[in-house]
């Protein structure tokens, strides 16, 4: 009976670790996708647009089936938590992040992204008087000597100004989806993980769309086919498909071992962007992605509450 209960409790947490590193390998696609879409002159918001324009069906379908199972009842002032969250956590934290991508490797991007559980740590200090131990402040050092390597490791190829812009926006983006995460665990606890992520998104998608139109109007259906496609695969393989391969991965094996295993991410992208971007990798980049994930992994091992990066 042991033997049987070892080799299930084995069999999911096995489980556990292939969803949460196939979703992070999905995630690391996104700046990838987005690159490759740049080529072609579109600019961060229509790409963004063009990838919640394709998600945005998912995520009704979803919701519509989860709702089907299990109705709940969301109070108003719920309802605006759920509306400020989605706006600052999806949207915001997105547009941030593709506008960043047209200034900065992909490679930067995932390497910034990914210090947002150092922004979750000192939120929940702020707002909520959770202690930080000495060994975290100095994980939260590491992390942005970490950032400051791959900073001067792009220096070389971009331009200054665009790169100091870059990386600007990014750590807006890190900030923004980690004050969603700080605020959103009261509410997830009242509606579910899968019917909060589905109505988030469907405001994000809503938001971005009235952002789009506003600035270029209506117009979307005038791209070159190949950015419609790129689109399609960062909604589906980038977006959507993770983001649920996490979700079931967290539930299975925890956040804590989640944050070991997602350190993936940032490793695979710089192999895809030298592989498909042809970007270039320096000892510099791969000295700051190293200290970053240290700095990351010792966060999380000491309490970090961070979640999947959307």
């Amino acid at each position: 009976m042991q033997k049987n209960k070892f080799l299930k409790n084995q069999s999911t947490y096995i489980k556990g670790i292939t969803l949460v590193f196939l979703g992070a390998v999905c995630f690391s696609t996104k700046a990838i996708f987005a690159k490759l879409a740049f080529k072609y002159g579109v600019d961060g918001i229509t790409i963004l647009m063009i990838r919640m324009l394709f998600s945005l069906p998912f995520y009704i379908v979803i919701l519509f089936f989860e709702n089907n199972k299990k109705s709940i009842r969301i109070p108003q002032k719920t309802w605006t938590t759920i509306l400020i969250l989605g706006i600052i956590g999806y949207y915001l934290a997105a547009l941030f992040d593709f506008i960043g991508l047209q200034y900065v490797s992909a490679n930067l991007e995932r390497i910034v992204i990914f210090t947002y559980p150092t922004f979750v740590l000192l939120m929940g200090k702020l707002f909520f008087n959770r202690k930080i131990l000495p060994i975290q402040f100095l994980a939260i050092l590491i992390c942005y000597i970490g950032i400051i390597l791959a900073f001067y490791s792009d220096k070389s190829i971009y331009n200054t100004a665009n790169l100091g812009k870059g990386c600007v926006f990014i750590l807006l983006s890190s900030l923004t989806y980690a004050f969603y995460l700080v605020n959103s665990d009261t509410v997830i606890k009242k509606i579910g993980t899968v019917r909060f992520t589905c109505i988030s998104m469907i405001i994000s998608c809503m938001a971005v769309l009235i952002h789009f139109a506003v600035l270029h109007g209506f117009s979307i259906f005038n791209f070159p086919k190949q950015v419609y496609w790129l689109g399609i695969c960062i909604a589906i393989i980038s977006t959507v498909l993770p983001s649920f391969l996490m979700t079931n991965g967290i539930r299975l094996i925890g956040s804590s071992n989640m944050s070991i295993v997602a350190s993936i991410g940032p490793i695979a992208t710089i192999f895809m962007s030298y592989f498909i971007l042809k970007e270039h990798i320096s000892l510099l980049q791969l000295l700051g992605t190293f200290f970053v994930l240290i700095g990351v992994l010792v966060i999380s091992f000491f309490g970090n509450k961070a979640k999947v990066m959307v």
